[in-house]
C-alpha cells in the first residue's frame, strides 16, 4: 500500500497514452510512481481538460478528427 505522505520522497509522473481509431481519440491517463525500493507502481487517474485539447491539436491540428 502507498501512503500519501511519503509520495513527496518519491519520483511520480504524469503519463498519458492517446489512440486513434474510427471512433475518435481515446485517453487513458495515469500516475508512474517510482518507490524507493526500485519498484514502480501506477494508478489510473482522469486525464486533464487541458491535456486532451492539446493532444487533439497535435493530432488533428484545426481539423475535427
Amino acid at each position: 500500500m502507498i501512503h500519501p505522505q511519503s509520495l513527496s520522497a518519491q519520483n511520480v509522473y504524469g503519463v498519458t497514452y492517446a489512440t486513434v481509431d474510427s471512433s475518435g481519440i481515446h485517453f487513458e491517463s495515469e500516475l508512474a510512481i517510482a518507490l524507493s525500493d526500485g519498484s514502480l507502481t501506477t494508478l489510473r487517474m482522469p486525464t486533464q481538460l487541458s491535456e486532451r485539447q492539446a493532444i487533439q491539436q497535435l493530432i488533428c491540428g484545426r481539423q475535427a478528427c
